[in-house]
């Protein structure tokens, strides 16, 4: 598969066969694995932001709307902040 053929979304660029990862390689901010594994890590990402984003406000009685839109802001911030340079913004901690 040639290079430009590699290149569908954002100008990524599939790391490797984009199944495997051998070890001490690392998958660069300009990279991406196959997209069932992309969409994996994006599921955990989300299950694992809701506990800080979403269950903690209503433990404590904040609304979770606010923390919703506040956690997106950030998200929107960071993205024009670093012009998409970093690969992922990490929201909301209940620390």
């Amino acid at each position: 598969m040639s290079d430009k053929q590699k290149r569908r979304f954002h100008g990524w660029t599939l790391h490797g066969d984009g199944r495997s990862i051998t070890p001490g390689e690392v998958v660069t901010p300009s990279e991406r694995l196959s997209w069932p594994r992309t969409v994996g890590i994006g599921v955990q990402h989300v299950v694992a932001m809701f506990g800080a984003t979403f269950l903690v406000p209503l433990l404590t009685g904040f609304d979770p709307s606010t923390t919703l839109f506040f956690t997106g802001l950030g998200t929107l911030l960071f993205l024009l902040v670093t012009s998409g340079r970093l690969p992922s913004y990490l929201g909301s901690s209940f620390a």
